[in-house]
């Protein structure tokens, strides 16, 4: 014991230094996570605001009524610029969403799986996706792809 005491008091201040910066280490990594927390939730927010507005538009904007029915006539009445643009803003939509997955923000791919699913199977997206996916970041496309695949299979 008297060892220790002898020890403790030749080097009391590099247990007091160390012991701070092992706190200040700690204190840190506790502020890190919190951020990272804060980011997540506001990211979900901001896609969330983001996906009224978008959805919001369709339902006020009569000439984009088509984009959501299941029974359409692309030969008899082709894709309108309007549908083709707010389509656009869409895939970028489900991009951005896409890439809060990968990072692990609130939002879950399975969620997203059945939304691309459910919404790039209508004629009109179907279409515009068709035509666009080569310009869109290829992981990304692959994704919808995988997605479109797992939907004809019935997985």
């Amino acid at each position: 014991m008297a060892a220790f005491l002898g020890w403790l008091s030749d080097n009391w201040f590099l247990l007091l230094q160390s012991a701070g910066i092992v706190g200040g280490l700690v204190f840190t990594a506790e502020s890190v996570r919190q951020a990272t927390k804060a980011r997540r939730i506001s990211d979900l927010l901001a896609l969330t605001d983001q996906h009224r507005e978008l959805w919001r538009e369709l339902q006020e904007r009569p000439e984009l009524r088509r984009i959501t029915q299941k029974d359409v006539d692309l030969v008899a009445e082709q894709i309108t610029s309007a549908e083709d643009q707010f389509l656009n803003l869409a895939i970028v939509h489900f991009n951005t969403g896409w890439l809060l997955t990968r990072e692990g923000a609130l939002l879950t791919q399975e969620a997203l799986i059945k939304d691309v699913q459910f919404f790039f199977n209508l004629p009109i997206p179907r279409s515009v996706w068709e035509r666009t996916r080569g310009n869109r970041d290829p992981e990304f496309a692959g994704f919808i792809e995988s997605c479109l695949r797992r939907k004809r299979s019935g997985s």
